[in-house]
C-alpha cells in the first residue's frame, strides 16, 4: 500500500468523527441560542411586569390624591358657603334663617366624611377644627342675625343731621335702644335689669322694627350670651369671621401639601392624567371661595 491509500484510508476514518463532532456542535450552538433566546424573552417579560406594577401604583397614587384633592375642595366650600350664609343672614328674613342655615350646617358634616377616609392626620386636624369652629358659626348664627339686624335698623332709624341732639322722639329712642345694644354686655346685671324696660320702650318707640322682631331682640337680650361681644362686633371687625378665616388658611396649607402631584381638573371636572407617573409635579387646583371679611 502506498502513501496515496494510505492518506485515503485514514480521511476515510476521520470522516465520519469530524461530521458527528461538527453535528454536536452546531446542536449545542442552537441549543445556547435558544436558551438566550428564552431569558432574554423572560427577563423582558418580568421587566414589562415591573414597570406596569409601578405605572399602576404611580397612576392609583395619584388617583387617590386627586380624590383627596377633590374632597378639600368640596369641604372647603362647604365651610366657606356656612360662613357667608352667617354673614348675610341679618338680610334675610327671620322665618327662613334657621332653613338656610341648617341646610349649610349639614353641607359642611357631610363634606367631612371623605376627609375622614382619605386625608392624612395633619389635613384631618385642620379640618376637623375648622369643622369645630363652623358648628360655632352655627350656633351663633342666629343671634348674631338678631343682634346685626336690630342694630341696622336704629342706626337707619337716626336723626340724618346729628343723632345725640335731636329732638325728634322717634329718632332718639333709636339712638338710646342702639346705644343699650352696644353696650348691654358690659353692664352689671343690677343695670340690665333697670334698663331692660327702658330699652323695650326704646325700641317700641323707634319705630324701626315690627312687634315680633322686637320681641326676637329681647329674647337674645334676656339671656345675654356670652359671645355678645363677639357676635355684634364693631364698625370694621368682625370677630367670628375673623377667627373663620385664622382656621381656613391652615387647612389650605395642609391640603395643598398633602396633593402636590395632583393634575388640574378640566372643565367638565375630569383631569388629564399622564400617560407615566413619573416626573409628574402639576400644582393642586382648589378652589378657594372667599370668605367676605
Amino acid at each position: 500500500m502506498d502513501l496515496v491509500d494510505l492518506v485515503a484510508v485514514a480521511t476515510a476514518s476521520l470522516t465520519l468523527p469530524i461530521t458527528f463532532l461538527a453535528a454536536w456542535w452546531a446542536r449545542r450552538s442552537g441549543r445556547q441560542s435558544a436558551d438566550a433566546t428564552v431569558v432574554s424573552g423572560v427577563n423582558q417579560a418580568h421587566g414589562s411586569v415591573a414597570a406596569a406594577r409601578v405605572q399602576t401604583r404611580g397612576e392609583l397614587a395619584l388617583r387617590q390624591q386627586a380624590a383627596l384633592a377633590d374632597a378639600s375642595a368640596a369641604f372647603l366650600q362647604a365651610s366657606d358657603a356656612l360662613a357667608r350664609t352667617v354673614e348675610q343672614l341679618p338680610d334675610v328674613v327671620p322665618e327662613e334663617r334657621s332653613v338656610q342655615l341648617a341646610a349649610h350646617g349639614m353641607a359642611v358634616e357631610t363634606a367631612l366624611g371623605p376627609l375622614e377616609l382619605l386625608a392624612q392626620p395633619k389635613l384631618l386636624r385642620h379640618a376637623e377644627a375648622l369643622r369645630k369652629y363652623c358648628r360655632t358659626l352655627e350656633g351663633l348664627a342666629l343671634d348674631r342675625a338678631v343682634l346685626h339686624s336690630a342694630v341696622r335698623a336704629l342706626e337707619a332709624g337716626w336723626c340724618p343731621l346729628n343723632a345725640e341732639i335731636c329732638d325728634n322722639d322717634h329718632h332718639s329712642a333709636a339712638f338710646v335702644a342702639w346705644q343699650f345694644l352696644m353696650e348691654w354686655p358690659d353692664r352689671e346685671d343690677e343695670e340690665r335689669w333697670t334698663d331692660r324696660g327702658l330699652l323695650e320702650y326704646c325700641l317700641q318707640e323707634s319705630l324701626c322694627m315690627t312687634e315680633s322682631e322686637i320681641a326676637g331682640v329681647l329674647a337674645v337680650v334676656d339671656r345675654v350670651p356670652a359671645a355678645w361681644s363677639r357676635m355684634l362686633g364693631g364698625l370694621v371687625r368682625d370677630p367670628l369671621l375673623e377667627r373663620f378665616t385664622a382656621l381656613r388658611a391652615p387647612f389650605i396649607e395642609a391640603a395643598r401639601s398633602a396633593q402636590p402631584l395632583v393634575p388640574p381638573a378640566e372643565s367638565d371636572g375630569s383631569r388629564a392624567w399622564p400617560s407615566a407617573a413619573v416626573g409628574v409635579a402639576t400644582p393642586m387646583a382648589a378652589s378657594e371661595p372667599s370668605v367676605p371679611a
